[in-house]
């Protein structure tokens, strides 16, 4: 099991950024490669299926593992960090593949191996970028999968991810994820200089600070049982000097929630803020939505199997009833039969500089071992 703490350090040290996962698609196609898999890229894009024998499209179980890494922050070098542990599910990926071959290989005439890019909603400009080349049309790696049909033959998809439990060993599921809307408020207003002449400019920051302040305030009146989140950053142009009137600002946030009516409404209280804080100032707003995640829900007979085979196991299952973060992974939770296993051995701090892995062995050993048991498990659900 070496060859595991290996590739989960390999893969730790070649963080990428969604849809440029060059090397780390190398790095996991190549260990596939080895087994004898029959590897299957994608036009454009990093990413890939492997099976063992036949063909994708056969195949009635998927397990899926994202490859992208996130910024690191405060890095002025475009440095990307595994920051949401990415690195611990292509691990897992491999080492169910390579432990299911040893032992029970027939197994493995159900179950393809897909490793997908871009599951982190970031870097939208550099997507549209490859969206205007025409070698993606949607900006996250799932849903770009699903518009190219890999996942309209697969009965059962089964997720993983890092969870930030402190147990040594454990397994959890998540029942809901939020899903969410992207939102980006440009405020425009006329520069001037900020010493002589204040007065004859209009200051787009402090609409958008006007706007920030709104954001505060209207918490407040958001549904607790929504799970409603909002989140702004506010963003100068980049050549914004001290001694000039800001003309322009953007400020962005996506909009969560558990249900997308809930979505709906807080965008159009936002919408309305937004207009009435550049109207208060003198300046205007242009807002942009974007669609992002449909909210996650865990089918439960899987799900259920999940709580058996830890059970089982004689190891610690914890089902989380709800989670605030997101992922592209309800979006396929919406057209088929979806779990999420939650999975060991690192510190929890999530987008965070220093997460890490701290037990090696439960981060990138015992998934395999799980994962193939549970496998076994749905795969009785075929019979």
């Amino acid at each position: 099991m070496d060859e595991l703490i290996l590739l989960g350090q390999q893969l730790w040290e070649n963080g990428e950024p969604g849809f440029f996962e060059i090397k780390t698609h190398s790095i996991l196609a190549e260990k596939f490669n080895n087994l004898g898999f029959s590897v299957k890229e994608q036009n454009g894009v990093p990413g890939f299926s492997a099976v063992s024998e036949g063909i994708y499209e056969d195949k009635p179980v998927v397990l899926i593992a994202d490859m992208d890494a996130l910024p690191l922050p405060g890095n002025i070098d475009g440095k990307y960090i595994h920051s949401c542990g990415h690195y611990v599910q292509m691990t897992a990926l491999f080492g169910t593949a390579a432990l299911l071959q040893k032992q029970n290989p027939e197994l493995l005439n159900k179950i393809a191996f897909l490793a997908i890019p871009a599951e982190e909603y970031i870097d939208l400009e550099q997507r549209d970028i490859l969206i205007g080349k025409k070698l993606i049309s949607f900006k996250s790696g799932k849903l770009e999968y699903i518009s190219r049909g890999i996942f309209t033959t697969p009965k059962y998809i089964i997720a993983t991810h890092s969870a930030p439990y402190t147990d040594s060993v454990f397994i959890s599921s998540v029942l809901h994820m939020a899903g969410f809307q992207v939102m980006t408020f440009s405020f425009s207003g006329k520069a001037s200089h900020a010493g002589a002449a204040p007065h004859l400019g209009i200051n787009a920051q402090n609409a958008a600070s006007l706007f920030l302040q709104a954001c505060a305030f209207l918490r407040e009146s958001f549904d607790e049982s929504k799970h409603i989140r909002i989140h702004p950053i506010l963003k100068l142009d980049r050549n914004q000097s001290v001694n000039l009137i800001p003309e322009h600002v953007t400020v962005e946030t996506y909009v969560r929630a558990e249900d997308i009516e809930s979505v709906y409404r807080v965008v159009e209280q936002l919408r309305n803020a937004a207009e009435g804080c550049a109207g208060a100032i003198g300046g205007d707003v242009a807002i942009e939505i974007q669609d992002g995640y449909k909210p996650f829900k865990a089918d439960p007979t899987p799900h259920k199997l999940i709580k058996d085979t830890a059970e089982n196991m004689n190891i610690r299952f914890i089902e989380e009833k709800y989670s605030s973060a997101s992922s592209d992974a309800g979006d396929i939770s919406q057209l088929k039969p979806t779990v999420m296993l939650g999975l060991p051995g690192v510190n929890g701090k999530f987008h965070n500089s220093e997460f890490r892995v701290t037990d090696e062995d439960a981060a990138y050993v015992f998934p395999a071992r799980f994962i193939a048991k549970y496998l076994e498990k749905v795969s009785a659900l075929l019979s």
